[in-house]
């Protein structure tokens, strides 16, 4: 089970951090503790997300941000960033 656990997050990981590299998001050199207090609720919301499968088939799909907003709660977010 741990197994199990581990590699979910690794997942939900690899598909926050393309997500992001996707919307430009912190792209500078430094983070302000604003937006570093954002990623972390951005990250809680990504592993809790029930549309993961979703995102990795759109993730193959697609290379931009179109229609991600459709089923990420992240993207206003990432694209503010």
């Amino acid at each position: 089970m741990f197994e199990r656990l581990m590699a979910n997050r690794e997942r939900h990981a690899r598909l926050m951090g393309e997500m992001m590299r996707r919307y430009g998001t912190l792209q500078g050199d430094t983070i302000t503790i604003c937006e570093a207090m954002s990623l972390e609720r951005a990250a809680r919301r990504c592993m809790d997300c029930g549309s993961v499968e979703v995102c990795a088939r759109w993730m193959e799909q697609t290379e931009g941000t179109d229609g991600a907003e459709r089923f990420c709660p992240n993207a206003k977010l990432f694209a503010s960033l």
